[in-house]
């Protein structure tokens, strides 16, 4: 052991105590035998002595010694971000009052103030489900643009106003009939036609996939051409500095891995800039054992995990903080996203409890900003995309203790060393030396709890710690990230929300700034106001998506748009909307307790009543159900056709057991079913058509 001087911190709370130690001062002495005797004995007994001390010792919190040397540069560090898409997680954001919006949109990009998120994945909205809903395309037939459909590029206009350096990436699940399949050439027109609208909303797009998780048959000749046939026409259409990211799916062993096929073909490698994983760390991410073929490591190309899915608040706080750090120490990854952004969408959706913030109540303004917003400002508010990972100070806390990660800023003015305990089992030492060339003043002291439920402990600003000749020492407690930097500028939101309220009834449906009726989340398909539409419950909305999409998952015929509203708790209420058919042949209906408890891509299949009328006059009130063939409860025929083009009013009534079903005010059936007990309410189209709705309400029943 060498001599010492250096400072030690108590655990988080407690302010830094000196800690001194020297090397004590021996002079030889001369021994007879005896002595020498008597002296060896002695040394070996404290030799065992110090046998059992070690041994003590060994079995005591650890000490990690960390070096920071500015000079050992590492790969780029390209950011830490958040996918808006996926399914309608963010449709009620737009929604929400002026004041509420803003604060919401501040925690999650602002600089220094929640998330700090470096890169937005928008999804391509491509009038399907994925997961959680369906988002709207600007194009649903061919030539015909719409460039203010939805509201992700709204949102991503919002984030490049908080924080300009903000990466966007964008990526499609699904998309319009007449794209006719995925990887075709086609396929690549829409996404300009996107990228042109993305322009009208003054968007730089940084980076663009290809589908997400849509390799039925791997890495083809037709997807390889594809992704090099994209390269060229974003060149040729002003995008060159467009970067493209494949192939946004799972790592692959055994030689069928992207990175494999990139190492055999030029033209394939030189379209792409990035490699792009899901979940990187298993599935559900544990954030323990990350991997990823030996192919991309020589690759020669940055390593992302494009998607970091399935992490509930309440379960997935600690895997998402041993992935941020794990996925760069054990596979080099260099970009980290997290799904999805933010929770705010209808009750009764099967991935609730997931995202950065929750916002399921745009009538009152209340939101709730999660503890997974600090576990990512822990890194992202002392970094910056194009800092430099320093090789050397990253790895291990030592067995179970967790993990570190270093970063530098590029002109090496600050430094950034972000520790995680999360599965530590008792409190440790780090001393940590930072060689000349990098700051080596005062190291500012930032700590999350990432077991605890008080928002006090998250992001907590901890004494600052005053390095001697470049040495510090740190207690680190279980269950912490700790975040050690020179940078500043870092803090806490202040805002506060609003008190949640229960969503009032009545509803009645108009258009919301995204041209969608308030409040109403599609599930399959879309259903949109002609842009201008006044507000007003009047105004006709309709379904606009024309033939069936080309699916992300579950490409089946039997699958029809519907579209929820709706808050938890609703039992005993009357859905009712005035309907126009555009065509013989056509249905649409009523959905009452609506509950789609099961995130399987099946997005027909939900519990649930559901009354459908048919143009021939024919008519049917079902229970759905996820698992089991619908059941039906009742069928009959009006004593007339609806005719193409004129209005006739639906509604569907539940009270207790008893649900009634009613065409023009005439009640065509009432039947009893105690199955379904709560859930959203919702319109439905028997087909990828024109339909037209107008007056969509939502009354309380007593019961």
């Amino acid at each position: 052991m060498g001599s010492w001087l250096g400072r030690s911190a108590q655990v988080p709370g407690t302010a830094p105590t000196a800690s001194i130690w020297r090397r004590p001062v021996h002079r030889a002495i001369p021994l007879s035998h005896g002595q020498l005797y008597v002296a060896s004995a002695v040394a070996i007994a404290i030799a065992i002595g110090a046998f059992a001390i070690a041994g003590n010792r060994h079995s005591g919190p650890p000490r990690t010694a960390i070096t920071i040397d500015g000079a050992r540069l590492g790969p780029a560090f390209q950011g830490i971000g958040a996918i808006s898409g996926g399914g309608g997680n963010s449709r009620l954001l737009i929604e929400y009052p002026r004041v509420q919006r803003q604060q919401i949109l501040d925690y999650l990009f602002k600089p220094g103030y929640g998330a700090d998120l470096q890169i937005l994945k928008l999804e391509i909205g491509g009038d399907a489900y994925a997961t959680d809903g369906a988002e709207p395309s600007v194009e649903h037939v061919k030539g015909q643009v719409n460039c203010h459909a939805g509201y992700e590029l709204w949102l991503a206009q919002q984030a490049r106003k908080l924080d300009p350096a903000i990466q966007i990436y964008a990526l499609q699940w699904n998309t319009p009939h007449w794209v006719g399949a995925a990887w075709s050439n086609a396929d690549i027109g829409y996404l300009l036609d996107w990228l042109h609208c993305a322009r009208e909303y003054h968007l730089t797009v940084n980076y663009l996939g290809g589908w997400n998780e849509h390799l039925p048959h791997g890495i083809t000749p037709q997807v390889m051409g594809w992704f090099i046939k994209l390269r060229a026409a974003l060149n040729a259409a002003g995008y060159a500095g467009v970067q493209i990211v494949a192939v946004d799916s799972f790592a692959h062993e055994n030689g069928v891995d992207v990175a494999n096929f990139i190492a055999h073909h030029p033209a394939f490698k030189a379209a792409i800039a990035v490699l792009g994983y899901h979940n990187l760390c298993r599935y559900p991410s544990t954030g323990k054992t990350c991997l990823v073929p030996p192919a991309a490591r020589t690759s020669g190309k940055p390593i992302w995990e494009s998607e970091i899915g399935a992490l509930r608040q309440s379960t997935g706080v600690g895997a998402m903080t041993r992935s941020i750090d794990n996925a760069y120490i054990q596979v080099g990854a260099t970009g980290l996203i997290e799904w999805p952004l933010i929770d705010s969408m209808p009750a009764y959706l099967p991935e609730e409890d997931r995202g950065l913030i929750f916002a399921d109540q745009p009538w009152s303004g209340q939101y709730q900003v999660n503890l997974m917003t600090w576990v990512l400002a822990q890194t992202t508010q002392f970094t910056s995309p194009g800092w430099r990972h320093i090789r050397g100070a990253s790895g291990k806390l030592g067995g179970p203790y967790g993990s570190y990660v270093s970063y530098e800023a590029p002109d090496r003015s600050a430094w950034s060393l972000v520790a995680q305990t999360t599965d530590a089992p008792k409190v440790q030492s780090i001393t940590v030396h930072v060689d000349p060339g990098l700051p080596r003043s005062v190291v500012h002291v930032w700590t999350t709890n990432v077991k605890s439920a008080d928002p006090s402990t998250w992001m907590s600003k901890r004494a600052d710690v005053h390095p001697v000749h470049g040495r510090f020492s740190y207690k680190l407690s279980p269950g912490y990230i700790y975040t050690f930097s020179t940078s500043t500028g870092q803090g806490k939101g202040a805002a506060v929300s609003p008190a949640p309220r229960p969503m009032p009834l009545p509803y009645v449906a108009t258009p919301d700034p995204s041209g969608e009726p308030r409040y109403l989340g599609a599930q399959d398909g879309a259903f949109e106001y002609a842009p201008g539409a006044p507000r007003s419950p009047k105004s006709v909305f309709e379904q606009t998506a024309r033939g069936l999409p080309v699916f992300w998952q579950n490409p089946v015929p039997t699958r029809f748009p519907y579209a929820v509203v709706g808050y938890n708790g609703w039992r005993n209420y009357t859905v009712s909307v005035s309907v126009r058919l555009s065509a013989k042949g056509q249905s649409a209906g009523l959905i009452s307790r609506f509950d789609h408890p099961r995130a399987n891509g099946v997005a027909q299949k939900f519990h649930g009543y559901q009354f459908v009328v048919g143009s021939s006059g024919s008519w049917k009130l079902i229970a759905n159900d996820v698992l089991k063939p619908e059941r039906t409860l009742a069928t009959g025929q009006l004593a007339k056709p609806l005719r193409a083009g004129k209005w006739f009013r639906l509604s569907l009534s539940a009270s207790g057991t008893t649900i009634t079903a009613r065409v023009n005010g005439v009640v065509v059936a009432t039947v009893h079913d105690d199955e379904y007990a709560a859930g959203d309410a919702g319109i439905s189209t028997g087909g990828w058509y024109k339909v037209q709705f107008r007056e969509l309400k939502v009354t309380a029943n007593p019961g």
